[in-house]
């Protein structure tokens, strides 16, 4: 929900459903893994314009529902959530400038970069051709009803967030982006014992740095062409803690390793949007996530995203089914797509996934099984996303994906993953 332009204050309501279904989630490793999730959520928000003064605030209530196939107990939760709160005081100083306060959504239009929502301060500018904000984020406490302190991944993290764009032409756009986090925890010791639930493995002061380059290369009868590319580099420091459980509710702190970190990556993608009706376009996409060939060194040269990107049902250059995080790997991307009707859109999808460098594991992806470093094959991906917009208020999406698993699975090479997942958004 966005408030509306209009002076006065402005209620708004939306209602989201949506069901997900994965089967064989681990390669088949263990057997009636299957599972689906059923979630409502309800979205309320207040506004109040006056001038160039907006106060914005947002509450969610949600209810989960999930169901397993072996004899995992199902479940559900309900909490409340606060969304958005914030404060926004456009045009100060010379008119291009405003203030942003409070807990506001910050977004990259690709989604690699970041969308999430933070509690923070922001100082825009705004006069074309260049634009840039910079914000700094720190989490000031918990963020729903079902939990009992901030995540121990978010405890004394503080963030800076810098975007910059300039438009140069119509085929140049260009963009700079900036995260640098510092995590201020408390230092554990060897034996220390931690409460169950505020451990966190990885405490770590990281610099992102980035740049991006979009344009149309080409208009013509045959249609037009369009590019973007990202470059981004990372370097930093970490501390990892591995724990052990010593007690009930208690675990201790088993070891500490301390290492640099260092990688870099690229994603570049183009589009070709033929002179048709309902404008179908083709897409290809390369990512590249670098990897660490030497895991004794004391530095870890895999490339990692900035925990912030979104990594579920939106962004699909990644597939929807693995949906990994770029991290030691080489992923190529095509996709379809084409009008169903003058509601719809259909994109077919074929992604095609493997590690620059073999390794056990792979970062956060949408399955459970872990490779086994015996090949870089991870496997490819078929996936479908159908979206349907008939009506005004009322949005509708159906994604569904098969993964077929590489020679990295060992024994589980040639198994299969699916997901299917509907979404319905409803404002009123």
């Amino acid at each position: 929900m966005r408030p509306s332009a209009e002076p006065g204050f402005e209620f708004a309501s939306a209602f989201d459903f949506k069901s997900e279904w994965l089967w064989n989630p681990t390669l088949g490793e263990q057997p009636l893994d299957d599972w689906r999730v059923f979630e409502e959520e309800i979205q309320l928000g207040l506004s109040y314009r006056r001038g160039d003064f907006l106060i914005f605030g947002e509450i969610k209530g949600i209810a989960d529902q999930a169901v397993y196939a072996d004899d995992r107990p199902g479940g559900s939760e309900e909490a409340l959530e606060r969304g958005e709160m914030w404060l926004l005081f456009n045009r100060v100083l010379d008119g291009n400038y405003s203030l942003q306060i409070g807990r506001q959504n910050f977004l990259d239009p690709r989604l690699w970069w970041w969308d999430a929502d933070l509690d923070a301060v922001r100082f825009y500018y705004d006069h074309p051709p260049w634009r840039f904000y910079v914000g700094v984020a720190k989490a000031l406490g918990r963020v729903s009803t079902n939990e009992d302190f901030i995540d121990p991944e978010d405890q004394d993290l503080q963030r800076l967030l810098g975007h910059a764009g300039w438009k140069v032409s119509n085929q140049l756009h260009l963009a700079g982006f900036l995260l640098a986090q510092r995590d201020r925890s408390d230092a554990l010791a060897v034996g220390q014992l931690v409460e169950e639930g505020h451990q966190d493995d990885s405490d770590a002061d990281l610099l992102w740095v980035g740049l991006r380059a979009a344009g149309v290369v080409d208009e013509s009868p045959a249609g037009h062409l369009e590019y973007r590319a990202d470059i981004a580099f990372l370097t930093g420091d970490e501390t990892l803690t591995a724990f052990e459980e010593e007690a009930p509710g208690f675990s201790q702190v088993d070891q500490i390793q301390r290492r640099k970190v260092r990688g870099w990556a690229t994603d570049v993608g183009v589009t070709w949007t033929l002179p048709l009706p309902g404008d179908p376009s083709v897409t290809l996409v390369y990512a590249y996530g670098s990897g660490d060939n030497d895991p004794d060194d004391h530095t870890d040269r895999a490339f990692r995203q900035t925990g912030l990107q979104d990594q579920d049902e939106e962004f699909r250059d990644y597939g929807v089914v693995l949906r990994p995080e770029l991290s030691n790997l080489r992923i190529a991307t095509l996709m379809l797509r084409l009008p169903v009707s003058a509601d719809a859109r259909l994109t077919l999808g074929y992604h095609h996934f493997r590690q620059v460098d073999a390794t056990p594991f792979l970062r956060s992806t949408g399955i459970d099984a872990e490779p086994t470093a015996e090949s870089r094959e991870i496997g490819k991906e078929i996936s479908l996303v159908l979206q349907i917009q008939k009506w005004e208020n009322l949005e509708m999406e159906m994604i569904a994906g098969s993964f077929k698993a590489g020679r990295a699975y060992g024994a589980d090479a040639g198994e299969r993953a699916n997901r299917l997942f509907f979404k319905m958004i409803y404002e009123f």
